[in-house]
């Protein structure tokens, strides 16, 4: 479990990093005004949109670019789905048809979510590491211990829908995925803001989640929680400069470590250390960002147990499947 978390934890990166290639335009204002009406936005006509030549794909990006560094309103999580839909839709029709599509979707992720929260012990992976979360919470001590292990299943749901949610709900056409993935974006912003909240509070009233006094999963959790917590960066930096004595004294995982040291260098705009930051640079194709010392790294990740960085990067070329320059 542990190898897949750290996997999924730097694909989100990637996607966040290579997100923008170049600037889009402002929104228009009366999509902008969509922007601050949920329902409005709801039954705006984007196929309308589509056919009056307008680029969507820039247009879906801007609303994005507007939101950096928070999450998207209601109104604006309706307007890039909006967006996104019409641009895979060939015709009114099928637009409508991928809205019903992609709410049953929803309904079928959203039970199968509370079917794992209640018990439910899934067999196969990736969907197997989120019950196993949820046993997590059956063996733990404290109350305290109990709700990092929810947070973490939440997290964990909400991310594994970006690449495994068809075997939930289903294939979808293009547009429904594009519906069903843009309610996988809103939710998982406001996963990651509200941990970020809680484990803040958590931190600063009880301290780290050491190895010597929890099961190991407990300071993999936390590490989880700040690890995508990109939207606080001088949290992260806090947490790093915390969890660097404890990685020395053996109260922390060494890739976790390793992983949120990276994760700090990227987002300030340094090169990282040991290459698990990095980024889609073509279709099917994943790179580490900028390195401080690509002739050590290998030797630096052998230190941390992080494995050989070919076969990492070999791997983490499947979240490119999709990529668009």
């Amino acid at each position: 479990m542990v190898r897949l978390i750290r996997v999924l934890a730097a694909c989100c990166a990637a996607m966040s990093l290579s997100a923008f290639q170049a600037a889009p335009p402002e929104l228009p204002p009366h999509l902008a005004a969509l922007a601050e009406d949920a329902a409005a936005a709801r039954t705006f006509d984007y196929m309308a949109l589509k056919r009056s030549g307008l680029d969507l794909r820039a247009l879906s990006d801007a609303v994005d670019l507007g939101a950096r560094g928070r999450c998207l309103t209601s109104g604006e999580e309706e307007l890039q789905m909006g967006l996104s839909a019409a641009l895979a839709a060939p015709d009114a029709a099928t637009f409508e048809a991928d809205k019903l599509a992609a709410a049953g979707a929803l309904a079928r992720w959203d039970a199968y979510a509370e079917k794992l929260a209640g018990g439910y012990q899934e067999p196969e992976q990736p969907f197997a590491s989120v019950a196993s979360w949820y046993r997590g919470m059956a063996r733990a001590a404290t109350e305290r211990e109990r709700e990092l292990y929810r947070r973490a299943a939440l997290d964990q749901m909400t991310r594994h829908g970006f690449g495994a949610g068809p075997k939930v709900w289903g294939e979808l056409t293009p547009g429904a995925q594009a519906r069903m993935l843009g309610h996988l974006r809103h939710r998982m912003c406001g996963i990651d803001s509200d941990n970020t909240a809680w484990l803040k509070a958590d931190l600063a009233a009880n301290g780290w989640y050491r190895l010597s006094a929890f099961h190991p999963a407990a300071s993999n959790a936390a590490w989880l929680m700040i690890q995508h917590a990109d939207r606080d960066p001088a949290f992260q930096q806090e947490m790093l400069v915390m969890l660097e004595p404890l990685a020395a004294e053996g109260e922390i995982e060494p890739w976790d470590f390793a992983y949120l040291f990276d994760r700090v260098a990227v987002n300030a705009g340094r090169p990282q250390r040991y290459g698990s930051q990095g980024r889609c640079v073509a279709r099917g194709v994943w790179a580490p960002n900028d390195l401080e010392d690509p002739e050590r790294v290998q030797a630096l990740r052998d230190e941390n147990d992080l494995g050989s960085l070919a076969e990492y990067t070999a791997h983490m070329h499947q979240f490119c499947a999709d990529f668009e320059n």
